[in-house]
């Protein structure tokens, strides 16, 4: 890959007004499985270059060692046609050797906490840049994308990006006249049991059976039958002495 970068990269400088994307995509999930996917992009433009200059441009690309031992597939994507080797791996433990022909060094970690990755990638350092007459300097951004873009299990919580793609995935430059250090390291979300759910929901359970007493005790008040109130007991007549009489005896 590291070859085929500066031949693009070369071939992108030549041609003013060519497209070319490199780039090496690292995808790993929660249990070490993931891919390794190495994706070179040329424009038409610079198709037709190569095909003029170097011969058939599908075979040539097609048939760079792009560091990987994996599958090899060609699509056309509007103007770009691109060019991509894959590989699986079922755990981490695989990886370094799996990206041996790609990165200097590479470790990734992965705990039951999160991920950490450390990796470092040189191409101007592994090959002779006398074979390859460019100027990093001189190549424009927008001839030439080379990327690495690596998505990890877990939020990441501390790095080195260049750049975090809204998908979440960490991108990093890829230099052509100087050593690329990355590193990442990545959190699980929190799995504790949440026990104030628990106890929200308990409260609401008790505030719901006591409105429901409520309500039953209400709904029996209401419907009992109503007793008659008790008949007062009799009330007797004091008895009244003969009342005097009003008038004197005139015959006394």
């Amino acid at each position: 890959m590291k070859r085929l970068l500066l031949l693009i990269a070369m071939f992108a400088l030549i041609g003013s007004g060519c497209r070319a994307e490199v780039r090496l995509l690292l995808d790993v999930t929660e249990d070490g499985s993931g891919t390794l996917v190495t994706e070179v992009g040329i424009d038409q433009q610079l198709r037709d270059l190569i095909d003029q200059f170097a011969g058939d441009s599908d075979a040539i690309i097609s048939g760079l060692d792009l560091g990987l031992e994996g599958t090899s597939d060609t699509r056309v994507d509007d103007d770009m046609t691109l060019y991509t080797t894959e590989v699986s791996f079922t755990g981490v433990e695989s990886i370094p050797e799996v990206a041996a022909g790609n990165f200097t060094s590479f470790t990734l970690q992965l705990t039951d906490e999160g991920a950490s990755l450390e990796a470092t990638l040189d191409v101007a350092g592994e090959l002779d840049l006398s074979q390859f007459p460019l100027d990093a300097n001189t190549i424009d951004a927008e001839a030439l994308e080379a990327r690495i873009l690596v998505s990890l299990p877990g939020d990441p919580t501390k790095h080195n990006a260049d750049e975090v793609l809204d998908d979440g995935r960490l991108a990093w430059d890829i230099p052509l006249d100087d050593e690329l250090h990355m590193f990442v390291d990545t959190l699980f979300p929190s799995s504790s049991f949440p026990w104030w759910l628990l106890g929200l929901l308990a409260l609401s359970g008790v505030l719901a059976l006591l409105v429901w007493l409520a309500a039953v005790r209400r709904d029996k008040a209401s419907t009992a039958p109503r007793r008659p109130a008790p008949e007062p007991p009799p009330v007797e007549a004091p008895e009244v002495e003969d009342p005097k009489p009003l008038f004197f005896d005139l015959d006394e």
